[in-house]
């Protein structure tokens, strides 16, 4: 109190979900650490989901080197912030036989141009009906898509529009989709000023939206300025969706995943309904109780240890086990780790939802593996683990990545043990979990995996270490029914 000293005044915490997050910044390490008591779930989204070192910072004090706080005191309070989080591996039946199996080599792993608009074009019948999805997907997967393709194919990946559609249909389901979005929009916008000031949660998911859109993309060209049309058409496609989604309605995050479809789809209506369709994969990230980031730590664990035991060990020995250094890339599908036109790619691969289910944990275990090196080399503790992994935002190579990524499904899926655990995960049948099964392989001893990847492919490729490859042809091999 300013008028005794010897007063404490303890405002109460909103625990209200449209909270303001902007109150959580700069702000000395006391308070955060009580917001982490009281409410943990509002301050562990609201934080994760920012570009910023506040973890390593925000611990310290004037002198670091005499006041940071033990990274096993920090360690505690991260794990009080997603309660019900479990990551001891001893708890779990199969672990040691996990840590015992024999992954074998990573095989080598090309990737091939991105889909051309003559591909595409072949790929339709006259009424506009894709005649192979399955084929199709297959070359997104190992290219991606050139970027005239991507507003007509990211309705398609999404869900959008039916693959077995034909152009008459679709322009129908436009139509529909264009009524129904307007209606909703209405909805919010003839609210007037005396009913939003009896309706809070109206008035909080406004404040949080005008609030994050203001610092969505803005050195983007398509965000960039004052009265940028693009950042209008942001706000009100995610008032529209509070209307769609009320129970759900805004939590800080969601505008990062919004902004490169409405960037790609330039169309308020068309890049509302496929950020609906990408909202129904993410919406488990964003609830309160946080279910969706518990199961995807813990898989992610899993995973790892299976890949890794000796890196996961070294990781809970640093009180870093619980691998919250990479809720920002699950979060926000790594929105935050690559350039934006990185992310378009990277989004559109891990739509095709190939080679398997969760791919998108694999890109977490082919990050960290690359990082593996240097991590244990330099002996990094709680802190030094946590900043080294924020400051890899935008120094990843996403082909690379990719690539290794892939390498290491087929790793897994070759094993002839796999574990059940890591055989749900991946959304493979252990029963055909063997190399004749999942690979191809030439006389030089190439590994391809999952044969209906690779059906003819003659174009340019892109090895794992970036550099370009001549290869006419991979092998052609039977297609491989989706799991």
């Amino acid at each position: 109190s300013p008028q005794d000293k010897r007063i404490l005044l303890v405002n109460s915490q909103n625990k209200s979900l449209s909270q303001s997050f902007e109150n959580l910044f700069d702000e000395p390490s006391y308070g955060l650490l009580q917001k982490f008591k009281k409410d943990p779930y509002t301050v562990t989204m609201g934080r994760f989901s920012k570009v910023t070192n506040y973890i390593f910072d925000s611990f310290r004090l004037s002198d670091p080197s005499s006041q940071r706080r033990p990274p096993s005191e920090m360690a505690d309070f991260l794990n009080d912030a997603i309660p019900g989080l479990k990551i001891n591996q001893q708890e779990e039946p199969g672990f040691e036989v996990i840590t015992r199996i024999d992954l074998g080599k990573q095989p080598e792993v090309s990737r091939r141009e991105p889909v051309s608009a003559e591909e595409w074009a072949k790929s339709m019948d006259s009424e506009g009906r894709i005649l192979n999805a399955d084929y199709i997907k297959q070359l997104i997967f190992k290219g991606g898509l050139c970027h005239t393709l991507r507003k007509e194919a990211w309705k398609f990946l999404l869900g959008y529009f039916p693959w077995n559609s034909t152009k008459e249909e679709r322009a129908n389901l436009q139509k529909r989709k264009t009524d129904e979005y307007f209606r909703m929009k209405l909805q919010w916008k003839s609210v007037s000023e005396e009913q939003e000031k009896r309706n809070s949660r109206l008035r909080d998911y406004r404040s949080l939206i005008e609030k994050d859109v203001n610092r969505t993309d803005r050195t983007n060209k398509f965000y960039e300025g004052e009265d940028n049309p693009g950042l209008i058409l942001l706000h009100d496609i995610l008032m529209t969706y509070c209307m769609y989604d009320f129970d759900l309605g805004y939590v800080q995050g969601m505008s990062d995943l919004l902004s490169p479809v409405l960037y790609v789809m330039e169309n308020e209506v068309d890049a509302f309904w496929c950020f609906v369709s990408y909202m129904d994969q993410m919406h488990q990230n964003f609830e309160e109780q946080m279910q969706g980031m518990k199961t995807q730590l813990i898989q992610l664990s899993t995973l790892l240890r299976l890949l890794d035991s000796g890196f996961c060990s070294y990781l809970e020995s640093q009180d870093s086990g619980y691998l919250y250094f990479c809720f920002r890339w699950l979060l926000i599908r790594f929105k935050r780790e690559f350039s934006f036109q990185d992310i378009l790619r990277l989004w559109e691969v891990m739509w095709t939802e190939l080679p398997c289910q969760n791919f998108h944990l694999l890109l977490c275990c082919a990050i960290l593996e690359s990082e593996k090196q240097q991590i244990m080399d330099k002996h990094y503790g709680f802190n030094e683990i946590l900043k080294h992994i924020n400051e890899l935002s935008m120094k990843i190579d996403v082909e690379f990545i990719l690539c290794k990524a892939e390498a290491i499904s087929m790793q897994m899926m070759n094993c002839k043990e796999l574990p059940q655990a890591v055989s749900e995960i991946l959304g493979i049948e252990n029963s055909s979990v063997t190399p004749d099964s999942y690979t191809g392989e030439d006389e030089s001893g190439a590994v391809l995996s999952c044969p209906s990847l690779y059906q003819s492919v003659s174009t340019p490729v892109i090895a794992a270490n970036g550099t370009r490859d001549s290869t006419e042809q991979m092998s052609e091999t039977q297609s491989l029914t989706p799991s």
